[in-house]
């Protein structure tokens, strides 16, 4: 098994919105850069890494910050918020960036994530909690596929 611990980035600061709320977040006094490096001292491998900034603006606000870790320390890096262009997947895999998470861009603009997966193979990842949200459900009340072909028919 293979564990992400994460860093949301906002306003250059590691936060956790509470229930999603950009409103309602936790500041941490910790810099990202030195929460990731925490998070190589215990043996963590992966992480996954929110640019707030960027989910609310659609660019690659944090993107110095996560250059910076991706090249200060030995981690497998996916990157999410606000990915809405072809030029801010570039941007990310350019920095190092081991995967780039597109969200609802990705299920709004079929052309988007296929010219994207095209472009940038192996590098793409789409989370269940996108296709989900693209049927108007949370989790819970979504439509639970037995197979992983119900997922892809959506996206085709």
């Amino acid at each position: 098994m293979k564990i992400f611990p994460a860093i949301d980035i906002k306003d250059k600061k590691c936060v956790r919105l509470i229930k999603g709320d950009f409103n309602n977040k936790t500041e941490y006094e910790i810099s990202p850069v030195d929460q990731a490096g925490k998070y190589k001292d215990h043996g963590f491998k992966n992480l996954h890494i929110v640019d707030l900034d960027g989910a609310l603006t659609g660019e690659t606000v944090n993107l110095d910050i996560i250059k910076e870790i991706v090249h200060k320390f030995d981690l497998k890096i996916e990157v999410g918020g606000g990915v809405r262009s072809i030029d801010s997947i570039q941007k990310y895999t350019d920095a190092g960036v081991e995967k780039v998470i597109l969200g609802s861009a990705a299920i709004k603009d079929k052309n988007f994530l296929k010219e994207a997966c095209e472009k940038f193979p192996d590098k793409i990842a789409l989370p269940f909690s996108t296709v989900i949200a693209s049927f108007g459900h949370t989790a819970a009340q979504a439509p639970q596929p037995k197979h992983l072909s119900f997922i892809v028919g959506i996206l085709v």
